[in-house]
């Protein structure tokens, strides 16, 4: 190899090189969009300003599903980046929806009203530590995702402002709305189990069809995002409990139908007299 050929070498293993980590610093940029727009979302419950609080909250919950799949898609994952997206998304979708409830909602029912909000914070982070340590290989998420969650917090405070409900609330709304939000902190460390995106596999039959189902989706949810976007929360929230009750009744329907031990096992020729004297 001559002295040029040498150097063209050296200059294209460079600017490899510089692909190289410009595609791993991509998915990583993105999660700091995530993480940056969770605190300006905390910065705008602590100000008062709920309905911008829960946009930024849903922005964030954008950038957490694009680094991922930006991730997958340019082979970039590390571990770095996922205990990255972990903390992100307990700044995000933990501590940013438990601030903004309990401004919204939580503050005016008395000095001890700020538990239900730390119970939203405890039940992510616990949430997002047993999703870190066992790896879900299955078409289910075992509870609610905290990007669910939050983003079903925000759903909820625009919901409410298209109603045109603002804070302070009734005592009825807010024990409602207290309620609701404990239920759905709790359903993030339950085993119930949720639909994920796996469980879809309509992309690759029809794949013109589920294009024009979802512009034709996403321009209904954007004419209308206050109510739409509440009721998907709620459809989604509603289908953990389906799924757990179709599960169990189709346990007991499993269970009957298995081989019991005599039919299982075939038996070889011609049944055999018994022996020995018969008393």
């Amino acid at each position: 190899m001559s002295a040029r050929e040498r150097i063209r070498a050296r200059r294209r293993r460079a600017r490899s090189s510089d692909r190289g980590r410009a595609i791993y610093l991509l998915p990583n940029l993105i999660t700091s969009a995530s993480l940056l727009l969770g605190f300006w979302s905390i910065v705008m419950s602590i100000d008062q300003r709920f309905e911008r609080a829960a946009l930024f909250i849903v922005l964030a919950g954008v950038c957490d599903i694009f680094d991922g799949y930006v991730a997958r898609a340019t082979r970039s994952t590390s571990p770095f980046g996922v205990e990255y997206d972990s903390i992100t998304d307990m700044v995000s979708f933990g501590i940013a929806p438990a601030l903004l409830v309990y401004n919204w909602v939580l503050a005016p029912l008395g000095h001890r009203a700020w538990l239900i909000g730390a119970l939203f914070a405890l039940c992510a982070a616990l949430r997002l530590a047993r999703f870190n340590v066992h790896v879900n290989e299955s078409d289910r998420y075992h509870g609610i995702p905290s990007t669910a969650a939050g983003a079903f917090v925000a759903a909820t405070v625009w919901f409410m402002g298209w109603l045109g409900l603002t804070p302070p609330f009734s005592p009825v709304l807010s024990l409602v709305l207290t309620i609701g939000f404990a239920t759905v902190a709790v359903l993030m460390v339950s085993a119930v189990p949720y639909p994920s995106w796996k469980m879809v596999h309509i992309t690759r039959r029809h794949p013109f069809t589920t294009l024009v189902a979802l512009v034709l989706g996403l321009v209904t949810i954007l004419l209308h995002h206050e109510p739409m976007l509440f009721a998907i929360g709620l459809l989604f929230i509603a289908s953990g409990p389906a799924l757990w009750l179709i599960d169990r009744r189709r346990a007991p329907q499993a269970v009957a139908a298995e081989p019991t031990e005599s039919t299982a096992r075939p038996t070889k020729g011609p049944p055999r007299e018994p022996t020995g004297h018969v008393g």
